[in-house]
């Protein structure tokens, strides 16, 4: 049927008869017009409606559902209305009118819907019958199972409608729940019976799975797809459904049965390069860290390494963590193999149970280092997979790795680590950046000095990093410190953002020039893998702005009291510290959480020089950033080794146009953020994410969402929005920003360690289903407390 013509009500009435599988709850429709001026008497139309004790009384305006274009949630609807009470209804029918007035004029077909009220709910929401973007062919159930209320998807109140599923067109055979097999055998025949698979259906389910059809529209945005994203994507999901079964076999060489991919386990490539990064970005992250930098750096510090084994593989372009891996490279290499096989597996386990904790592996399932509360974790996070006299070998393993780590007697030491860093700070430093040549053949150079001298480094800094914080944690478990404590220890720490804030007012305030400025900081860029975004030094005169008071005011230096000194020195002893004592424990902490940002500040500058050598390269052979962003790195390293057949450019762009086309189903293809099995591939639900709150501070402000360039906007007194933890962003901690919101970001990543350094209030990693939420709000409560992100309308 071409709907088109007809309005919400009407085609309701239409299709119910023909309908086996929704039941459609009896509703009757008033003229908008007519009712108001009083020609339409209600009392007579609801009699129809007595097997209900509540109405629902809902919107069905003319230019709600059209082919071309839609007002969909413009208008609206008031739900659980007594049946008897006119007075009640009539004023709902009103305020529905009011709302289409408020928009426009009424029109001759403007009506309203008085419809029974579906009781007993269990799932409620909206379900799309392809991708609203893409035009992907999946069907987007957005649902809340919680609330027991059939509204809560439609007006984005509250985390209940924080849920979405997203399931392939083509497995439908892999969905084994009963709830959701109803709900789309029901969809499935909507489809026939409105001869159309471009539908936005609002459902109902109820206790008996008995699903209710509230409304369907069509779909007003296919004419912005791509006609053969459908082949596209299906062919795809064959290929990468075949890559994760094999991936999830035994290896050699690895302990563990099996694995689970996450984009935020460990090294957090969500968080650096995006859910589907370009090529250029995507194949740096690989060749800088994941391929073999990780595993270098782990294995200097004593952990044991699967050989040759890549930590990133790429899902139709999109970066998975094998934790397997990761759980495996954990562990000292001095515990048994079959220890270590036995705790893999556990925490494999425990992630596939628990994937809200994907973000927080190295606290939440994995011990990665020693600690004062080790046998609570133990006990804790390793439980009965391994008995009492393994669980002594495991923690004597942690105990001998973590004691030299901290008292830094080899090449692990953090100390010898940054002398790495400054032998690339050197070597920087002989480079103009600003006028960096475009010969490629340097490249190789950048590349390896990056490896050797910044990544695998700043590896090390970052897992003493992990370590201190894992030690500072367990002093507040065991009763030595307290939270508060712990947040005025962060404050008290001076790192390199504090250095760019101070910076950046002495700049605002003339006592600094724009020359002085770069050439400390204008390697930074709000993106650092991506080729696409602009550098500190491209970006103008970054004086200009407003200028502020400092945001960071000078904080005593933290110590502990004598008392603690006395307990924490007796802990080191009866640890087997040795001579090591609580001053030498402070002072490792802060050393390692200012090394570690140091590290990074150091290492992402050679990253930034590569990306502008690859630029003024592409640009000399004809190519835009744009082009060459979609270039993996190999690609143009092959340049050095094969003159071929064509010219660089014209080889460049075929390769650039291919991935161009890669990328965009890249982008349309929806994969978990956490990957447990091949169903997984086809069915994918998105995770809830328990954000990372950082301090105990209530606030209410407005919210502001930033891209990537330096916005010339007042961010002082908001709550600012940004996707992910990049450094290149920590010039907002100039601006007395009221709170930070990320989408993605792990309880030790760089905005984590940023905001608790600046003692502002932050929810680091909330998820992409509230982070979408949050992205239409105008004003955000931020509870750290009590782990709480309220939107306020």
């Amino acid at each position: 049927m071409n709907h088109k013509r007809y309005s919400k009500a009407e085609v309701l009435q239409k299709i119910k008869d023909d309908l086996s599988f929704f039941n459609v709850p009896k509703l009757i429709s008033v003229n908008a017009i007519l009712f108001k001026n009083c020609k339409v008497s209600i009392v007579d139309k609801i009699s129809i409606l007595s097997e209900s004790s509540l109405l629902a009384v809902r919107s069905s305006a003319a230019d709600e559902d059209g082919d071309e274009n839609s007002s969909a949630g413009e208008y609206d609807s008031f739900l659980n209305i007594p049946f008897n009470n006119e007075s009640e209804i009539t004023t709902a029918i009103n305020a529905v009118i009011a709302s289409y007035e408020k928009k426009r004029p009424l029109l001759p077909d403007d009506q309203v819907i008085i419809q029974e009220m579906v009781q007993n709910v269990s799932m409620s929401g909206v379900i799309f019958t392809h991708d609203l973007n893409t035009g992907a062919p999946y069907f987007v159930i957005n649902y809340d199972d919680q609330s027991g209320l059939t509204d809560t998807v439609t007006s984005g109140d509250g985390d209940y409608a924080n849920r979405t599923l997203y399931i392939h067109r083509n497995s439908i055979n892999k969905v084994h729940s009963e709830r959701f097999m109803k709900l789309i055998e029901a969809v499935q025949e909507l489809e026939q019976v409105m001869r159309s698979q471009f539908l936005d259906i609002e459902f109902a389910l109820g206790n008996d799975l008995m699903p209710y059809l509230l409304q369907v529209r069509a779909i007003t945005t296919s004419s912005n797809w791509n006609s053969l994203v459908k082949k596209q994507i299906d062919d795809a999901l064959q290929i990468v459904d075949s890559f994760v079964a094999d991936r999830l076999k035994r290896f050699d060489g690895v302990y563990g049965e099996t694995t689970v991919l996450g984009q935020m386990p460990d090294w957090n490539p969500v968080e650096m390069i995006g859910r589907a990064p370009r090529a250029l970005s995507l194949s740096l992250y690989q060749k800088l860290i994941t391929d073999d930098a990780w595993s270098s750096a782990r294995e200097i510090m004593g952990y044991a390494i699967p050989k040759g084994q890549p930590l990133l593989v790429s899902l139709a372009g999109q970066p998975f963590i094998d934790t397997r891996l990761s759980f495996h490279s954990f562990l000292p290499n001095t515990v048994s193999p079959i220890i270590a096989e036995k705790v893999v597996n556990h925490w494999v386990e425990h992630l596939r149970v628990s994937p809200e904790l994907h973000d927080k592996v190295e606290f939440d399932i994995a011990i990665t280092a020693y600690s004062f509360d080790i046998d609570y974790k133990i006990e804790k996070l390793i439980s009965n997979s391994l008995n009492e006299r393994e669980k002594q070998e495991f923690k004597q393993a942690h105990l001998v790795q973590t004691r030299g780590l901290v008292k830094g007697e080899g090449e692990d030491s953090l100390s010898n680590a940054l002398k790495k860093i400054e032998i690339l700070n050197f070597k920087q430093r002989e480079i103009n950046s600003s006028k960096l040549s475009s010969d490629i053949s340097s490249l190789v150079g950048l590349v390896s000095d990056c490896i050797q001298y910044g990544t695998i480094p700043f590896s090390i800094l970052a897992r003493h990093g992990f370590i201190a914080r894992t030690i500072l944690l367990s002093l507040q478990h065991v009763g030595i410190i307290t939270k508060d404590e712990i947040d005025k220890f962060q404050l008290s720490i001076h790192t390199v953002a504090s250095d760019l804030v101070n910076d950046m007012h002495a700049l605002q305030l003339g006592e600094l020039t724009n020359a002085e400025f770069i050439a400390s900081y204008g390697h930074l860029r709000p993106g650092t893998y991506d080729i696409v975004s602009h550098r500190y030094d491209q970006m103008g005169d970054m004086s200009k702005g407003e200028v502020l008071q400092k945001s960071k005011d000078k904080v005593k230096l933290f110590k502990f009291s004598k008392q603690q000194q006395k307990k924490l020195n007796i802990l080191l002893k009866n640890n087997d510290f040795g001579a090591f004592n609580a001053d030498d424990l402070l002072n490792y902490m802060k050393e390692a959480i200012i090394g570690r940002e140091y590290g990074k500040f150091i290492f992402t500058r050679s990253v930034s020089d590569m990306l502008e050598l690859i630029a003024n390269f592409a640009e000399d052979h004809g190519l835009t950033r744009d082009e060459i962003s979609h270039v993996p790195l190999d690609s143009i390293l092959e340049i050095l080794k094969s003159s071929g057949e064509d010219s660089f450019e014209k080889r460049l762009r075929s390769i650039s146009k291919l991935n161009q086309e890669k990328h965009k189903i890249s982008i349309a293809i929806r994969l978990p953020q956490v990957l447990m099995d091949q169903a997984g591939v086809h069915i994918a639900p998105f995770q809830v994410s328990h954000p990372n709150f950082i301090t105990h501070k209530k606030i209410t402000a407005k919210s502001l969402i930033l891209r990537s360039e330096i916005d010339k906007i007042a961010l002082k007194g908001k709550i600012i929005l940004i996707e992910g933890a990049d450094p290149g962003f920590d010039w907002i901690f100039s601006q007395e920003i009221a709170g930070l919101i990320t989408k993605y970001g792990g309880v030790n990543s760089h905005m984590a360690i940023r905001c608790a350094e600046f003692g502002i209030p932050a929810a680091i990693g909330c998820g992409e289903q509230r982070y979408e939420l949050l992205f239409k709000s105008n004003k955000v409560q931020l509870d750290c407390a009590a782990g709480l992100i309220n939107i306020i309308h």
